[in-house]
């Protein structure tokens, strides 16, 4: 494990990188204005493949212009990348030149809302497979709200057909729990007459 800091984003993943390559940098590396040459000669060095959301199709297709490396994607004309690529590697190549484009998120918003779903194989029409069902998916939904710290107020369970069966009637229904407390355990989350 290595750490990168610089003055952007995909700068200090650039950084990050150079940690794994050398170990006498004993898993941090610094990136500075003030050291401008230095940046560039680690830019040179890295693959254009090895940026920070350059993948394998679009290394393939800078590969192709004789963008190889890092250095070279940085000397990219801007308007050129935007114009035959995208705005989000033109936002890579302007990164690597130290003028920060990519926002630093602190930490993600919160979810609105949390969804547990399954298609199945077959045609349910026993109630007790069914229930099984909105049991097994209220659990899921549960450690989910538990695994990112959050409650719920309102749980909604949904039922359906497939929409491709054209032979059989289509039917769609839906019930909604509005929680008096917030909650995050199955138990709660389950309607009354669904409880295990």
């Amino acid at each position: 494990m290595g750490v990168g800091i610089a003055p952007t984003k995909t700068l200090a993943k650039s950084a990050q990188w150079a940690t794994k390559q050398w170990p006498q940098f004993s898993g941090v590396v610094a990136l500075t204005a003030e050291n401008r040459n230095w940046i560039l000669k680690l830019l040179g060095l890295q693959p254009v493949g090895e940026v920070w959301g350059v993948g394998r199709r679009l290394t393939e297709k800078l590969n192709a212009l004789g963008i190889n490396t890092a250095l070279q994607l940085a000397q990219a004309n801007t308007a050129f990348i935007r114009k035959n690529f995208s705005v989000i590697l033109e936002r890579t190549v302007r990164e690597l030149n130290g003028e920060s484009s990519i926002s630093l998120e602190e930490a993600p918003p919160a979810k609105q809302q949390i969804v547990c779903s399954r298609s199945f194989g077959e045609r349910i029409t026993d109630k007790d497979a069914m229930h099984q069902a909105v049991v097994q998916y209220a659990e899921r939904a549960a450690e989910k709200l538990r695994g990112e710290r959050q409650y719920c107020r309102q749980v909604t369970t949904f039922v359906r057909t497939s929409p491709f069966a054209v032979k059989e009637p289509c039917y769609s229904n839906a019930a909604v729990e509005k929680l008096s407390l917030p909650h995050r355990t199955a138990g709660t989350l389950l309607p009354p007459h669904a409880e295990p």
